[in-house]
């Protein structure tokens, strides 16, 4: 029978080959040509996929018995497959992560929910929120956090996957990247989908009061982060996309500040509100938490083609997310080249009864004809993808057409 170590040296070494190619560097450096808004082709991610939906060969079901060794098992599974069947663009780093034990990281709002699925090994459902905030006093449900560390079990867990891999590859513990500078999408967790808007007409003061407390809450977390040395500079990616730059310290080791690394902030809740409330919901609020991180990637599934205007205002961004829902032609020509168009291609173009690759071609061509035409950089970002119906060649198939109209630039 197999040991965990057994099982996770062989993964390691599998891993090394495909960390050690040439490959790797070369798309690096793509990666630091597209964050610095110099030309080059589009680069391609896919990235929180349907990981339930494609296991056909055996080779994703996890066999260690260990809980840190599965983490790493899970990891490497993932990544391995990856590289097999849809690599795009990303860089298979030449070490291994085990997240650091960080307890209390949260943004404020502790869950009351009901969900419902259709897919019972999905982890993607349907979430019912229970209102928690109905009047001022309510405001204390938004809580503060306190992080916590333990630097002598993580101690012990470095040291006993070093050992399970026999010291393939380096691994190294990873702290808090990617922070999440949001306060609307946690907000609408504490009032409830259905509440949410209403508060607009019927409690604009408490809106704003609440949002001033999240604000208090997110800056508390940035602070806690420094000052405990958590925020971590190896960043691979950002939201799902390249983040390798030559404009921030990537190496660093020790204290690493927020003006080291990236953030990214989004306000999928008010993708249905004016620009003008845009602007005194979102920006004022969270553009003096954005400027104090080196580089900003923003925006998610919200259409923000008519927001960059808005956008603008927070210096730091590099990255704008042009969702499914964004008019590409619009968010190009009012991006003109200063930052990154973030392409979400539509993943429900997977999830149907069956797979049209025309439509997907036609899409990412009108994408890229729209920032060539604007002088932009452009990378295409394959996220969200719920499902695809048991059928995972249609990942391969997606990856096979965007690299060919990629190549096309």
């Amino acid at each position: 029978m197999n040991t965990d170590k057994q099982i996770l040296t062989r993964l390691a070494q599998e891993y090394e080959e495909i960390a050690m190619l040439p490959v790797n560097e070369e798309r690096r450096a793509l990666w630091k040509a597209l964050n610095g808004l110099r030309e080059c082709r589009p680069l391609i991610m896919m990235d929180q996929l349907p990981w339930h939906e494609l296991d056909t060969d055996g080779s994703l079901c996890l066999q260690c018995t260990d809980p840190d060794a599965r983490i790493v098992e899970d990891n490497l599974r993932k990544l391995l497959y990856q590289a097999k069947y849809f690599p795009a663009d990303r860089v298979f780093a030449p070490y291994l992560e085990l997240p650091k034990t960080i307890k209390g990281y949260h943004h404020g709002v502790l869950l009351q929910e009901e969900t419902l699925s259709t897919d019972a090994n999905n982890d993607v459902k349907s979430h019912a929120y229970i209102c928690q905030l109905c009047c001022e006093d309510d405001l204390e449900n938004l809580k503060f956090p306190k992080i916590c560390t333990d630097e002598a079990t993580d101690k012990k867990r470095w040291e006993k996957i070093s050992e399970l891999v026999s010291g393939v590859l380096p691994v190294r513990l990873a702290g808090i990247r990617m922070f999440h500078c949001c306060i609307w999408d946690d907000l609408v967790e504490a009032i409830g989908a259905n509440n949410f808007f209403y508060f607009f007409a019927d409690e604009p003061e408490l809106l704003h009061k609440a949002a001033r407390r999240m604000t208090a809450i997110c800056q508390s977390l940035i602070n806690q982060l420094t000052e405990k040395c958590l925020f971590d500079a190896y960043e691979q990616t950002v939201h799902c996309t390249g983040a390798y730059t030559d404009e921030l310290p990537q190496d660093k080791k020790n204290n690493v500040r927020p003006a080291d690394v990236w953030t990214y902030g989004l306000a999928q809740m008010l993708g249905s509100v004016s620009p003008s409330m845009f602007e005194e919901y979102e920006i004022a609020y969270v553009k003096p938490l954005l400027e104090q991180f080196g580089m900003v990637y923003y925006g998610c599934c919200e259409p923000l083609h008519n927001r960059i205007d808005s956008i603008r205002k927070i210096k730091n961004v590099r990255k704008i997310s042009m969702s499914p829902w964004a008019d590409i032609r619009v968010g190009a020509e009012q991006i003109h080249g200063d930052y990154v168009i973030s392409r979400k291609p539509n993943p429900a173009y997977l999830a149907g009864s069956g797979f049209d690759g025309e439509v997907v071609r036609n899409e990412l061509r009108e994408t890229l004809r729209a920032a060539k035409e604007n002088g932009c950089t452009c990378e295409l970002i394959l996220k969200d993808v719920s499902t695809v119906r048991y059928h995972p060649e249609r990942l391969a198939q997606w990856h096979k057409i965007a690299v060919e109209v990629a190549s096309e630039w």
